[in-house]
């Protein structure tokens, strides 16, 4: 026999009292001296007797009552008595693993691993002793949906358990474990329990220790059951990555994609065919990867051509029959333009168009004979600096100041306006500009600069030059030339450059480094602005500090920075499953309804824009599913989509090793690999403490109390 409150033992000493009573309350005699009551002395000690013997029995009986009541307050439980009525009630938290994994279906089986864990948790919930309270948690990588109090009510958590199903997230489980622990904790229950079922894919223990440690710190008062129902599949291949590499989509031109697939089998795969897709409509001939041996990866690059202008959905597919059907298709979407056109405002125009501070930019931009630029998709107009303030802005999505001295700051809230609305500035030194100026005006107090110019860099003499880094090139802008095939930034040499300081900065947007030299000094930084995005370089347009402007790299650097200008209205169209959707725009939207709609679901989600510091926000953190999805803002009509991708570490079947198994057995109670239900809530009852006494022992304590009422009664009546 145990206890499950043991310290209400000390109940016992409440023995006492009745035997305090008893000896405070004894019948006392007065003695009288009286004549005739010698006649009576023995019928007198007769009774005596018969009344220490009622006294005896009360005190029996109350002594009785007062220890069953501790003993009952103390929760014995016995494994001789078998009933479910009177098991030990506990508080359970099912922990269901609600990752895109546990869409994979095992060769043996004919259902997918969530189905299992849905069947099992149906199985720990019947066996939940009557009165037990539970928690329903879906976790992926959050704390989850579902049931996270713990309630009396089975019938509604079977209900949602019935009415879970997997996302397309990918899997974390410590924040749901995290969770659960948290909660069971806050519970006065005595008996503890803990069910967490998935499927075993090391991804989904990526914070291993973390979990292990809680379930060590826990175990105390928490029975932990793990139950493994995931096997390892034969073979897998997915489509892990899809990205668009041509910096600006414009229609009738050829935009250039990255699509990676992998091999998460055991052996090799050939003839692997990818078909692209635009708006679901297939595009050309499939493209064959030879052959991927297992583990290993293959890149291939592809081009497409978009026919409008707008949103198109991008897909790519790979037709094959494996354990994940998730992973073998992968969206974008992109957004098609007709045209768009720079301003270049030329701070030193010289006598020819060769001399011409932007002279190399407008070629850089638009790259063809001039009898083809009227069909090119960009265009540049180049403007004087005396110009420039009476040049309306409205035709253009960027402006690139090269070497200009300083404008009119009258002019300043319309260059704010148009950066805030969506536009772009791009900022060029040389020995022309107000340094002052551009770190007063432009820096400080409009915080449209990510950072103050400051000396001018190398010291000069014989030999001094700027070399830009040769590797680890992390930002969009230059990533190109992470891949050695596109050559190298290194061989530009920089003889005069401006120090950007990025110390004591007022931007509240946050200011990121793009481009270094090998000295650790900054190049190229970037920061956004609003909804547009500035970019401010360290030297010249031209060629008057450095050669950049005339090696090969400069035409994509130039392109990539336009590109991500018209591009940044729409950041964060292609996000991934389980991130937060957020789309920001103009202060017209506020307060604005608009809903949010999945391309594979019939139902939308009504939400409105909220304020913020730049105009109005939508946020959106339902996604769940990997797909297309549309924003639709209703007054004033404007439709936008947007794209999740799951993660691509749920791809990968790779399975927990047998030193972490051993690990997660020694911090919990019972640590399972199948896919029997039965086989679960028999090791569950074998676990869980037996039958409690309670209800028996007040039922006597109740009937003895009828008896001790009864027997006082008639003890008491005159004889």
């Amino acid at each position: 026999m145990s206890f499950l409150n043991p310290a209400m033992l000390f109940g016992m000493t409440a023995l006492a009292i009745p035997i305090i009573v008893h000896l405070l309350n004894r019948r006392r005699f007065k003695k009288i001296q009286w004549a005739a009551m010698r006649f009576l002395q023995v019928s007198l000690e007769r009774n005596q007797r018969r009344m220490k013997v009622e006294d005896w029995i009360l005190l029996l009986l109350r002594m009785a009552i007062v220890a069953l009541i501790a003993l009952a307050a103390s929760r014995p439980t016995t494994d001789w008595l078998k009933s479910k009525g009177l098991s030990s009630k506990l508080t359970a938290s099912i922990i269901i693993d609600s990752s895109a994994s546990m869409l994979r279906k095992d060769e043996t089986e004919q259902e997918n691993r969530f189905s299992i864990a849905q069947r099992i948790a149906d199985e720990v919930l019947n066996s939940l002793p009557k009165g037990s309270a539970t928690s329903m948690i879906l976790g992926a990588n959050s704390s989850g949906k579902g049931i996270k109090e713990p309630t009396h009510d089975i019938v509604r958590a079977k209900k949602t358990l019935e009415a879970s199903k997997a996302t397309h997230r990918g899997s974390d489980l410590f924040p749901a474990i995290e969770s659960a622990i948290t909660t069971l904790q806050d519970r006065p229950s005595s008996q503890k329990e803990l069910v967490i079922i998935t499927d075993g894919e090391a991804s989904a223990w990526r914070q291993y220790e973390a979990i292990t440690r809680s379930l060590d710190q826990s175990k105390k008062d928490t029975n932990a059951i793990i139950v493994l129902v995931g096997k390892n599949p034969d073979e897998n291949l997915a489509i892990t990555r899809l990205d668009q590499k041509t910096p600006i989509a414009s229609v009738d031109q050829p935009v250039r994609l990255a699509v990676e697939v992998t091999n998460f089998g055991k052996v090799e795969a050939n003839d692997i065919e990818v078909q692209m897709s635009i708006n679901k409509e297939p595009i050309g001939d499939p493209t064959i990867i030879e052959a991927i041996p297992a583990g290993e990866s293959r890149t291939i690059t592809t081009f497409i051509e978009l026919t409008d202008p707008g949103y198109q959905q991008i897909s790519s597919t790979i037709n094959i029959n494996d354990a994940l059907e998730i992973d073998n298709s992968r969206e974008i979407v992109i957004r098609g333009i007709n045209k768009a056109r720079a301003l270049l405002v030329d701070g030193q125009p010289g006598r020819d168009l060769t001399e011409s501070e932007t002279f190399f930019l407008q070629n850089a931009l638009v790259p063809v004979p001039p009898e083809l630029t009227d069909s090119f998709f960009l265009g540049a107009d180049r403007v004087s600096i005396g110009d420039f303030p009476s040049t309306s802005l409205d035709d253009y999505r960027a402006i690139f100041l090269a070497n200009v001295s300083d404008f009119p700051e009258e002019f300043l809230p319309d260059l704010i306006n148009f950066v805030e609305s969506g536009g772009g500035l791009v900022v060029f030194p040389g020995d022309n500009i107000d340094a002052t100026f551009y770190n007063k005006i432009l820096h400080e107090k409009a915080g449209l600069l990510p950072a103050a110019f400051g000396e001018i860099i190398p010291e000069q003499g014989e030999g001094n030059t700027l070399i830009i880094q040769a590797s680890g090139y992390n930002h969009p802008l230059v990533d190109l030339w992470n891949d050695p095939g596109a050559g190298t930034l290194s061989n530009v040499k920089t003889l005069k450059a401006y120090k950007l300081s990025l110390e004591n900065t007022t931007n509240n947007n946050k200011a990121t480094v793009a481009l270094r030299y090998s000295d650790g000094s900054a190049a190229v930084v970037e920061s956004n602005y609003g909804l547009g995005k500035v970019y401010q370089f360290s030297s010249t347009a031209d060629t008057d500090w450095n050669d950049l402007p005339v090696q090969p790299a400069f035409l994509p650097i130039v392109h990539r920075v336009f590109g991500s200008i018209l591009s940044k209205q729409d950041a964060g169209i292609n996000i991934n499953v389980g991130e937060t959707f957020i789309r920001k725009g103009p202060s017209s939207w506020i307060d604005k309804k608009a809903t949010i709609s999945y391309s594979n679901s019939p139902t939308a989600s009504e939400i409105s824009a909220d304020e913020d510091a730049n105009g109005a926000s939508i946020e959106y953190n339902e996604i769940n599913e990997s797909g297309i999805y549309s924003l639709t803002i209703h007054d004033p009509f404007e439709s936008i989509q947007f794209s999740a991708s799951g993660d691509p570490r749920e791809s990968n079947p790779e399975l927990l090793s047998e030193a972490q198994k051993e690990r997660l057995r020694e911090v919990s109670l019972k640590f399972l690999e199948t896919t029997d239900p039965k086989e679960i809530s028999a090791a569950l009852t074998r676990e869980r403490k037996g039958a409690e006494l309670w209800p028996i022992l007040l039922l006597i304590a109740a009937l003895i109390t009828i008896l001790e009422l009864f027997l006082s009664q008639k003890f008491s009546q005159e004889k």
